[in-house]
C-alpha cells in the first residue's frame, strides 16, 4: 500500500513526538509499547485520510494514539489505564507544548471501556463519536501483533478500518512502522 504524502508527513511528526515527548509509566510491556502506539497512529491517519478529515480531527486522533497506552500498569485488561492516560495528556497539555482537545482526552479515557459508555461521553463533542470509532478501529487493527487471528473484523466500526485489515497484517508481519 502506498502511504499518501500527507499521512506520511503527519506520521513522521507525531511518531517523533511520541519517541521524544511521551513517557510510558510501565517500561516492561511487551504488547503495549511505543511501537504499538506508532502503528495505531498510522492506522488512525490512514482511516482519517480515507474519510478526508480536516487537520483538527487528525490531530485529535494522533494525540490519542500517542498517549493512549502511556499509563498502563500491565499488559492485560488494566481497566482504568485510559483515564490515567487522559489525565497525563491533560497535564502534559497544561505545560503549553501541545493544545488540549477534550475529544482526545475523552477518547483515551473511554477506549478501554465498552463502546456504549464512550459514545455517550463523546456524544456532545463535535465529531466525538466518529473520532472514537476511528480510534477504536485503529487500536483494534493492531491486534494482529498478538496473533494472526486476534482481530474479529466484524468488531471494526468503519468501512475504512475494515479496508485496512490486509495492510495491518502485512505491517505486523514485516515488523516495520511503515
Amino acid at each position: 500500500m502506498r502511504i499518501p504524502q500527507t499521512v506520511n508527513a503527519d506520521y513522521e511528526n507525531w511518531s517523533n513526538f511520541l519517541e521524544s515527548q511521551v513517557e510510558f509509566s510501565w517500561k516492561g510491556s511487551e504488547k503495549h509499547t511505543k511501537a504499538h502506539c506508532a502503528r495505531v497512529l498510522l492506522y488512525a491517519l490512514l482511516i482519517a485520510d480515507k474519510m478526508a478529515l480536516p487537520a483538527k480531527e487528525r490531530d485529535a486522533l494522533c494525540a490519542a494514539a500517542v498517549f493512549h497506552d502511556s499509563r498502563r500498569l500491565d499488559d492485560w485488561y488494566d481497566v482504568g489505564h485510559g483515564k490515567r492516560a487522559a489525565a497525563y495528556y491533560r497535564d502534559f497539555c497544561a505545560g503549553g507544548s501541545l493544545p488540549y482537545d477534550p475529544r482526545t482526552a475523552t477518547i483515551m479515557a473511554y477506549h478501554d471501556l465498552d463502546d456504549t459508555l464512550g459514545e455517550v461521553a463523546l456524544n456532545h463533542l463535535d465529531n466525538g463519536i466518529l473520532l472514537y470509532r476511528i480510534f477504536k478501529d485503529a487500536d483494534g487493527l493492531d491486534r494482529y501483533r498478538l496473533s494472526p487471528d486476534a482481530l474479529d473484523v466484524s468488531m471494526l466500526r468503519t468501512k475504512e478500518g475494515r479496508s485496512l485489515t490486509d495492510f495491518a497484517k502485512r505491517l505486523v508481519s514485516e515488523q516495520s512502522p511503515l
